[in-house]
């Protein structure tokens, strides 16, 4: 038996088991598997196969904000910085398929939830949003994006409709992730951009 070094290698390997089982299939016992140590060495960590789940689904905001936040601060243009924002969160989802539907869910729904944890799910979410709204409001700013658009709202759209992807996308169906990634910016794009004055 191995000992348990962090938090966050509990974290990664919770996150590799949920992917591969799925919430609702992985037991405690199988995350223990995974790290080599008895069941209740993960009790010293955390309380619950709940808490731990919380703990994952914050690893995934924050990688997603990561990512985000990277792009907002690349030289690229607002339309393509849109684009890659599109497709990071996409690509993420088709990487973790069957975790990617609880990462934005009120996470107040889980009966041993504390307050602490729903206001740093809170304030994650809030933060991801603030990255899409960044990029609109550079493109409002530099003329390529009408003007009066309202930034959270279209941020708030944007969150909202790259997460629904996780609940009907396929990895068999007959569509790549990146096909729709290509879709959903031309939508957005057609809708936000300035008029052309030629």
């Amino acid at each position: 038996m191995t000992k348990i070094r962090s938090k966050q290698q509990l974290v990664e390997a919770a996150a590799k088991v949920f992917e591969q089982k799925g919430y609702a299939a992985t037991r405690i016992e199988d995350i223990a598997a995974e790290l080599g140590v008895m069941q209740g060495s993960l009790y010293y960590h955390v309380g619950s196969k709940a808490a731990l789940h919380r703990l994952v689904v914050q690893h995934h905001l924050q990688r997603l904000t990561d990512e985000l936040e990277a792009v907002v601060e690349s030289a690229a243009e607002p339309a393509e910085k849109l684009r890659l924002a599109i497709l990071g969160h996409l690509s993420h989802v088709e990487q973790h398929l069957l975790e990617a539907p609880d990462w934005f869910s009120d996470p107040t729904r889980s009966a041993d939830v504390t307050d602490e944890e729903v206001a740093t799910h809170r304030a994650s979410v809030l933060r991801y949003r603030a990255g899409w709204a960044a990029i609109v409001e550079e493109g409002i700013a530099r003329g390529e994006i009408a003007a009066g658009t309202d930034a959270t709202a279209v941020a708030t759209s944007l969150v909202s409709m790259c997460d629904y992807v996780s609940y009907w996308f396929r990895r068999d169906g007959d569509k790549r992730i990146e096909e729709i990634a290509a879709l959903q910016h031309q939508i957005v794009w057609s809708g936000i951009a300035a008029a052309r004055v030629d």
